[in-house]
């Protein structure tokens, strides 16, 4: 009798937590998520990021001696139900300056790893920026 009790309640709460579950259509984690510049991550389920403009980009380019490695500052928009939070985004992050390379908005942790392409003084480049950002709830 207690074994089968067992068995039940543990069944129950298994549907119980599956049920509670909620999805994210953000990829998590490890996983990384990227937008183009003047673009926004699908926007069929929310939350969702914009790329809204890109800044200041002073990374060192390749090919070239500098003193300072520099970053690239970028302005993104995290749209949540009926709210949108702007905010700037610095790859290397200052945030003695105010720019950090991550944030956290009502549980969610966005953090800004990458901007491709890499400056370069040997080819121009002609590719929209496309920002790269793990996201974790």
């Amino acid at each position: 009798m207690k074994k089968t009790s067992f068995t039940w309640l543990l069944f129950i709460l298994l549907i119980a937590f599956s049920l509670g579950c909620k999805k994210n259509d953000f990829k998590t984690d490890s996983d990384v998520n990227s937008v183009t510049i003047y673009h926004c991550m699908e926007k069929t389920a929310l939350p969702f990021i914009c790329f809204d403009s890109l800044i200041m980009d002073s990374r060192c380019p390749t090919g070239a001696i500098c003193a300072w490695q520099g970053t690239a500052l970028i302005k993104i928009s995290f749209h949540e139900v009926g709210t949108t939070h702007g905010f700037i985004m610095s790859l290397k992050g200052f945030p003695d300056l105010g720019y950090t390379s991550d944030t956290t908005i009502n549980g969610y942790r966005i953090v800004f790893t990458d901007l491709k392409p890499y400056p370069s003084i040997n080819a121009p480049n002609d590719e929209n920026p496309r920002a790269y950002f793990t996201i974790s709830h």
